[in-house]
């Protein structure tokens, strides 16, 4: 039973270091930072809706349509688990964090590059594999959440 559950964490994965390295770092940096602008309460409610959104394009992304691969496709590992549900929470709390109106196109832009980066560290370090998407989605997808939906988010919620 232990040995099941050992195996379904996918620890073998290639690249596996990656998104634990990368989540770790930015979930402490959004602990440490968000106070900047964000209450508790913000970032409680920013990290649990981004973190659901997360999880839901995990389901949608990688089983449903299945365009990306991450570690064992076969197996929803502790890779799967961090990549999704911290690395896209401490993102937007840290972009939020650091949001006014006179930055927002900037901000956008930069978290946008550094979110690709993030997505480039993945494939490179052999842990995700792509099955039909392409990075022109990726930015698109990326500049629509930084520039639109994460500021009518913080704007909805206080």
């Amino acid at each position: 039973m232990l040995e099941q559950a050992i195996q379904h964490l996918d620890l073998a994965a290639h690249g596996l270091w990656f998104p634990i390295t990368v989540s770790l770092c930015l979930f402490i940096l959004a602990l440490i930072l968000f106070k900047r602008q964000l209450t508790w309460r913000d970032f409680y409610i920013t990290f649990s809706v981004v973190g659901f959104m997360g999880w839901l394009c995990d389901v949608i992304i990688t089983r449903v349509f299945n365009v990306i691969d991450l570690g064992d496709p076969k197996v929803t590992g502790i890779g799967d688990i961090v990549s999704y549900r911290f690395i896209p929470p401490s993102l937007s709390i840290l972009f939020l964090a650091y949001l006014t109106a006179k930055n927002k196109w900037v901000l956008s832009l930069l978290f946008c590059a550094g979110s690709l980066l993030i997505e480039y560290g993945m494939i490179k370090s052999g842990y995700m594999h792509l099955n039909g998407w392409f990075f022109i989605y990726s930015i698109a997808v990326y500049f629509l959440v930084y520039a639109f939906v994460l500021p009518w988010h913080i704007a909805f919620i206080k």
